[in-house]
Order: structure tokens, then C-alpha cells, then sequence
């Protein structure tokens, strides 16, 4: 039998559990500019490190925040004009956790950018003998 593929059912539920909007997909949601648009969100399913990637012409700094905690300020791009924010999988709960980016653009305005970060319960392996 495959455990593979139980392994992301407990992603998948949690995934369907959260409430569809659109600024799930990375749409502004407090009315700003829009300068800064969510390129990249990897989750701890098939990855030992969680990532997420903003990108814009216009953006001065970002500030990203997982379960309302804030994980970490950016104020400088990457040598690709992203601003990346990255942490190692384990120190987050097995679920579904919310996280969202506050995009701070040149003229000062700030827009919101929503996203999921899911990570899958490690499964206990069974000997039969």
C-alpha cells in the first residue's frame, strides 16, 4: 500500500476548511495601490522549508506575518526583485496556517496579500513482524 498519498489528505482537508476569497490568490484587499503581486507560495507538503515570494515594481518593503505572528521584515529585494521570506517547516503545527504580506509601496501606501501555508502530519511507519 502507498502512504504517500495519505499524507496529503490532512493537507487537502485543511486546505478546504478555510474560507475561498479572492485575496487567497494574492488580490488586494484593503483597496490600496496593488503594487506588490504573490509569486510564489511553497508549502511544508513536499518541501522541508516554507517560502513565499512578493514581487512589484513600486515596492519599498514587506512585512510577512504566519498565524498573526510577524516572521520577518523585509526592506531589501532579492538580486531578482523579490522580497522572500523563508522558515524551516517544523516550526509550524501539522494544519493549515494563514499567513499574509503587508506591502509597503514607494508613496507609502500599504496593501494586504493573503495566503495559506500547509504543512502535513508526519506519518508513524507500521512493522508488521
Amino acid at each position: 500500500m502507498f502512504r504517500r498519498p495519505l499524507l496529503l489528505v490532512p493537507a487537502l482537508i485543511a486546505g478546504l476548511a478555510l474560507p475561498v476569497t479572492p485575496a487567497l490568490a494574492g488580490e488586494d484587499d484593503d483597496g490600496g495601490s496593488g503594487s506588490g503581486t504573490l509569486d510564489q507560495v511553497r508549502n511544508c507538503v513536499n518541501h522541508n522549508r516554507a517560502k513565499v515570494t512578493v514581487s512589484g515594481d513600486e515596492v519599498d518593503a514587506v512585512v510577512f506575518y504566519v498565524d498573526g505572528r510577524r516572521v520577518k521584515a523585509v526592506a531589501e529585494p532579492t538580486v531578482r526583485g523579490t522580497y522572500v521570506m523563508g522558515m524551516r517547516c517544523r516550526r509550524l503545527s501539522p494544519g493549515a496556517h494563514r499567513g499574509r504580506a503587508v506591502v509597503t509601496d514607494t508613496s507609502g501606501d500599504r496593501s494586504t496579500l493573503r495566503f495559506t501555508l500547509a504543512r502535513t502530519a508526519q506519518a508513524a511507519p507500521r512493522f508488521t513482524g
